[in-house]
């Protein structure tokens, strides 16, 4: 069926807020930081400092990706900060297994937060006058997939949104665990690789992105065309 003009409209207007709001508060961040230390070498010799202090203590970065972007701070910087931290320490591999590993972890727990008590609060308190669909296991895989694949959506709000949907934990780690380690190997190899200077790997990482994006557009194009 297709979508009405209208509700395509407010689509695309929410899809623009919810990455426009993040930005904006961001450059609002890095503006009054600026001003308040304009020095480009104080930001240099604070990111030089902040790297050893964490290539020290590098459990600090683990527990970190796997807890904060649970609770809405962005993954994409955080992978990128930890293979420029985790690669040259542990070697590139072994980044790319922890860094999956620790997203896995995030996953896990905002999935067990949105299936219990959090679960109970959004329907008995926001979602009261909703109806939440009968799923069956393949159409909850698609719907899974879709959610995870459509860009926009903020991961804490994947979770959550699948969470509360009632989705089997076995169902929930397939659509999610495969397209999450794809990017999480992608963005820990880039980074990684741009610090270090060695363009070929980097190259690696990005072509790693690049087609995790292209499959993933296709796969929701025929996951719609299956949904409707």
């Amino acid at each position: 069926m297709p979508n009405h003009p209208a509700t395509a409209s407010k689509r695309i207007i929410r899809n623009l807020c919810l990455l426009l709001i993040p930005a904006i508060l961001a450059a609002l961040g890095l503006f009054y930081a600026w001003n308040a230390y304009p020095d480009l070498a104080h930001w240099k010799q604070l990111g030089s400092d902040a790297r050893v202090y964490l290539e020290a203590h590098p459990l600090l970065l683990v527990l970190a990706l796997a807890t904060l972007p649970g609770i809405g701070f962005p993954m994409s910087p955080l992978l990128v900060l930890f293979g420029i931290v985790m690669g040259p320490r542990f070697g590139m591999p072994i980044a790319c297994v922890i860094g999956i590993a620790a997203t896995s972890v995030c996953t896990i727990w905002t999935y067990a937060l949105a299936t219990g008590p959090l679960r109970h609060f959004l329907l008995t308190r926001l979602l009261s006058k909703w109806t939440l669909p009968e799923l069956t296991e393949r159409s909850a895989l698609r719907l899974g997939l879709i959610i995870r694949i459509t860009p926009g959506i903020p991961y804490p709000l994947q979770n959550v949104a699948l969470g509360v949907m009632g989705l089997r934990f076995k169902t929930y780690l397939l659509a999610s665990l495969p397209v999450q380690s794809l990017f999480t190997v992608g963005l820990i190899v880039t980074g990684g690789a741009i610090f270090e200077g060695r363009a070929g790997l980097a190259l690696t990482g990005a072509v790693v992105l690049v087609v995790v994006i292209l499959v993933s557009r296709m796969l929701r194009c025929r996951t719609m065309s299956h949904v409707g």
